[in-house]
């Protein structure tokens, strides 16, 4: 829940907060997409991952674009 973009130095770092009684081993995937696609992308390498974030800065380099990103557990 509440995920949020964090732009510092350059990086935009999406975090996101789990629920405190999220069962041990529970994985997240991500995915992003630009304003006015239909398709969600797959961040390959925030696919299965157990940390609580996800560096997306090649695949929002664009910073006149608008970006969204998804987190599913």
């Amino acid at each position: 829940k509440h995920a949020v973009f964090s732009s510092t130095n350059f990086e935009n770092i999406l975090t996101w907060e789990t629920e405190a009684d999220i069962p041990p081993g529970t994985v997240f995937d991500v995915q992003y997409k630009q304003y006015g696609e239909k398709s969600w992308l797959n961040k390959r390498e925030c696919q299965s991952i157990t940390q609580s974030f996800c560096n997306l800065t090649h695949e929002t380099e664009n910073f006149t674009e608008h970006y969204y990103a998804r987190v599913r557990a």
